[in-house]
């Protein structure tokens, strides 16, 4: 069978191993499956191989699934513009409920009628709307998620920033990205004092966290029994977005959140807005060296470990340690990496994230196992989640 060069398959294609590889020698079954992928890669190479593979109705559907695959990488970055688009022009909360033509989206959404029209099949090829009738428009499945969340649609306004981090692929890859946008956004990351930080820098990440957490929660608290506990204390709490649906969940149990001073400020007026201050103790301090208040059965960190890189995560988990009593019970919620489809885009997103930040990445459950171990928590164990891609758990005890 051609090679691509033009010459039969060599009966025993040799084994060149890069010098970057490690230096230990491949196994006799990893050296077959070493051969036998670069001989199917060869093949895939091959032009006449791909015209033969296009005559075979069989392999024809398996080739033109794996083209379609390689398109959509290719072509990613419309589909992100058009979404990105839908939601600046407010389009899922004007279709919510109801099904609307497209000369009154035009009007309500300040655009004209033609490009309208456009913005709509684009959308509709995304399986964001559908066309129920000619000019006719309806939200599917995942428009009608999108205009019923805010923070998704937060988050979504937010990736305008991110995208543009991304824009110079070779030099945000390769290391030579310089200061970002999102580094610059999440203040916390910058600097030894994120304790100094002012409300004008702590309130704008604070509020994307608020909004963009609720289908977090839900998936936590769907996943988790909460209710064994007297008292949870969130660390990282942010605005108190979490505790608040774990309060409305959960009517007995007690809350307790410890952020950074002025973030404690903000959870005292989101609280206080859910009627649920009474129920709340709340404590300012950094998480990586002051006391952390003891009295609670349950500790959170809920997207905390994942934002900070491996040195500061040993100081977090090891200032938990010998803050809190033996017995705890810790809960670590985040998305990690893994080998499920919902991990893998997990890791794939997040991966880029957080190098855009400058700080954290994206583990996997048994990394974050590790550094538990490490820093002497017992019993560690992953947790699946009722969402994989939103958040897996790992659950200690200290």
């Amino acid at each position: 069978m051609d090679t691509g060069s033009g010459q039969g398959l060599p009966a025993r294609p040799s084994l060149t191993v890069s010098t970057d590889l490690p230096l230990r020698e491949p196994g006799a079954f990893q050296a077959l499956k070493i051969r036998l992928r670069l001989w199917r890669n060869r093949q895939i190479a091959s032009p006449r191989f791909r015209s033969i593979v296009s005559r075979l109705p069989l392999l024809r559907a398996i080739s033109n699934r794996k083209a379609n695959h390689l398109f959509r990488l290719t072509s990613g970055f419309v589909h992100t513009q058009i979404l990105s688009a839908c939601v600046s022009l407010s389009l899922f909360e004007t279709l919510a409920g109801r099904a609307l033509s497209t000369s009154t989206l035009a009007t309500r959404c300040s655009v004209p009628p033609e490009e309208m029209r456009r913005l709509l099949e684009q959308a509709r090829r995304l399986d964001l709307v559908t066309r129920v009738a000619p000019e006719l428009w309806m939200l599917t499945d995942a428009g009608t998620v999108l205009a019923a969340d805010s923070g998704l649609r937060e988050m979504i306004r937010h990736h305008d920033m991110f995208y543009r981090d991304l824009a110079d692929a070779r030099a945000f890859w390769s290391g030579a990205r310089g200061e970002t946008e999102l580094r610059r956004y999440w203040a916390y990351v910058r600097g030894n004092e994120p304790s100094a930080l002012g409300n004008e820098e702590a309130a704008p990440y604070s509020a994307l966290m608020r909004e963009s957490q609720a289908m977090l929660a839900d998936c936590i608290l769907s996943s988790f029994d909460f209710s064994r506990f007297r008292s949870v204390l969130d660390i990282g709490g942010g605005e108190g977005a979490f505790l608040a649906a774990l309060g409305a969940r959960h009517p007995t149990v007690e809350l307790a959140l410890f952020d950074l001073p002025v973030v404690s400020e903000l959870a005292r007026r989101h609280l206080d807005g859910k009627g649920m201050l009474h129920r709340a103790q709340l404590h300012g301090g950094d998480f990586t060296r002051d006391e952390i208040p003891a009295g609670n059965d349950c500790v959170t960190l809920i997207r905390i470990l994942c934002d900070h890189d491996d040195d500061r995560v040993v100081q977090i988990l090891s200032n938990l340690r010998d803050s809190l009593p033996s017995g705890t019970r810790l809960l670590v919620a985040e998305a990690m990496a893994g080998e499920s489809e919902g991990a893998n885009l997990a890791a794939l997103y997040f991966t880029a994230y957080f190098a855009a930040m400058g700080s954290g990445r994206c583990r996997s459950p048994q990394e974050i196992i590790a550094l538990l171990t490490q820093c002497g928590f017992r019993n560690s164990r992953q947790m699946t989640t009722t969402n994989p891609l939103l958040v897996t758990l790992v659950v200690a005890e200290r």
